[in-house]
């Protein structure tokens, strides 16, 4: 269980793209001034999940063929 809940585990990614898919929703189900700080803030798990898979690989390895930094990482073991 423990392994499910890291950072840049599957769970984490799901959990980011739905953030991110939210925040037009929120923006546009509750036009407010607060919509204006609390859409944009529900993309930052996304982009910190982004950041730290490009860190956390080398560079040559997503570009050669691996998933790239805005997937999720693939199923077929190992990873970080």
């Amino acid at each position: 269980m423990r392994r499910h809940l890291h950072i840049g585990s599957r769970l984490a990614w799901i959990v980011a793209w739905t953030l991110a898919l939210a925040a037009p929703v929120v923006y546009l189900a509750w036009p407010n001034d607060l919509t204006w700080w609390v859409a944009p803030l529900l993309i930052v798990p996304l982009m910190a999940l982004i950041v730290w898979r490009a860190e956390a690989h080398d560079a040559s390895a997503d570009i050669a063929g691996g998933d790239g930094p805005w997937a999720p990482p693939s199923d077929h073991g190992g990873g970080l």
